[in-house]
C-alpha cells in the first residue's frame, strides 16, 4: 500500500515538473528558431537555405525542444484535464516577449507589458477556476 502511494506521489511530482517545463521548452524552441532565422538571413528560399539550416546547431535545438515539448505535453495530458493544462501554454507568450527584449535586444512597449500581464492574469484566473472543481 505504501509502495503504491509512493509511486503516485512520484508520478505527481514528475508531472508537476513537466507541467512547469512546458513554457520553458516552448520559449527555448522560439530562441532556437530566432537564432536559426538570423543565420539564414540573406539566403534565398531554395535548397541552399534548407541545407544551411540543417547544418546549424540551432536547427537541431529546434528538433530537441519540439520533441521534448511533445513528450512532456503527452505526460501532462495523461495526468490533467485539458482545460487545466492548456492555459499553461499561454505562459510562453510573455516569456518570449521578455526573452526577445533581453537576448535579441528587440524594443519593448507598454502595450506588450500590458498584454503579458493580461495573459498571466488570465492563466491565473483559469487555474483558480479549475482548482474549485
Amino acid at each position: 500500500m505504501i509502495e503504491q502511494s509512493q509511486k503516485v506521489a512520484t508520478r505527481q511530482r514528475a508531472s508537476y515538473l513537466l507541467w512547469a517545463a512546458l513554457p520553458l521548452l516552448g520559449t527555448g524552441y522560439q530562441i532556437a528558431a530566432k537564432n536559426t532565422a538570423l543565420i539564414l538571413t540573406g539566403h534565398r528560399f531554395d535548397l541552399d537555405l534548407l541545407i544551411t539550416a540543417l547544418h546549424t546547431p540551432w536547427a537541431l535545438a529546434i528538433l530537441v525542444f519540439d520533441i521534448a515539448g511533445f513528450l512532456a505535453w503527452m505526460v501532462v495530458l495523461s495526468a490533467y484535464k485539458l482545460s487545466e493544462a492548456f492555459p499553461l501554454s499561454a505562459l510562453s507568450y510573455p516569456m518570449v516577449i521578455l526573452v526577445s527584449w533581453i537576448l535579441f535586444h528587440e524594443p519593448g512597449s507598454p502595450i506588450q507589458v500590458l498584454g503579458g500581464t493580461i495573459i498571466m492574469t488570465g492563466v491565473w484566473l483559469i487555474g483558480r477556476d479549475s482548482q474549485e472543481d
